[in-house]
């Protein structure tokens, strides 16, 4: 079926977009750099200066970048990324993992899950649970040697809890994050010496969630993630001594 000429004239931007932004987010533009000017990105990257020109407003819309008329474009500090945007976390997990914000996304974690199990354990409908439920079993009938199993079936039930406190920005965190908790999963569930433990773990949150307690199911959770922040601080450890 022929491709519209909208579908063929969208190609190039969105190639050029993805390009410089994995670019940017891998290092390879450090920020404070100054990215080559139009005509030398045109030149590497075979498109036309239409395209460049959007790809740059649009990143420059997720906080990447900063065009000046007499300075260029200069890549912004981390500080001014907009990191929950769902195209920079589709971008993130095609680059080798960024540890510094699994470290992040960890500690933004603490804080709200276990107040979303605190109110999922008051609000969960039977439909809630049912989907923690269907999470937790998958959890356990997964391989442990099967990573993506176990992350798919990780991020399921965590999603569920977050779902189940009825919270929009709780929920909203979920869905925006859904990339980012994968690749953080990938990295702690590789680290986990006892898969068996967390797997019980889980199963305690799902209990107090179910049985009704607000407060148990909020501290059984924020257990949960203690675990998985000593698991990434191995990664991380390592990763430093490999360096």
């Amino acid at each position: 079926m022929p491709k519209s000429n909208g579908e063929v004239r969208e190609r190039p931007r969105d190639l050029v977009t993805s390009t410089l932004a994995k670019q940017i987010l891998s290092g390879f533009f450090a920020p404070g750099a100054k990215l080559p000017t139009e005509t030398e990105l045109g030149e590497q990257l075979g498109v036309s200066r239409t395209a460049l020109r959007e790809s740059i407003r649009t990143l420059a819309g997720k906080g990447l970048i900063e065009s000046k008329t007499r300075s260029g474009t200069i890549v912004l500090s981390p500080s001014q990324w907009n990191h929950l945007d769902p195209e920079l976390l589709g971008w993130r997990e095609e680059l080798a993992p960024d540890l510094d914000f699994a470290r992040s996304l960890t500690e933004a974690r603490h804080v709200i899950e276990p107040a979303a199990a605190h109110f999922a354990a008051e609000r969960a409908t039977g439909q809630d649970l049912g989907r923690m439920q269907d999470s937790f079993d998958a959890m356990r009938q997964a391989d442990a040697r099967d990573i993506e199993a176990s992350v798919r079936a990780d991020e399921s039930f965590h999603l569920a809890v977050l779902a189940a406190s009825h919270n929009p920005v709780f929920i909203n965190f979920g869905s925006m994050i859904g990339t980012a908790l994968r690749n953080a999963f990938r990295l702690t569930t590789s680290a986990s010496e006892n898969f068996a433990a967390t797997l019980d773990m889980h199963g305690e949150v799902l209990e107090a969630i179910r049985m009704r307690r607000p407060d148990e199911a909020g501290k059984r959770m924020a257990a949960l993630l203690d675990l998985a922040s000593r698991d990434l601080a191995k990664v991380i450890a390592q990763g430093s001594r490999e360096k």
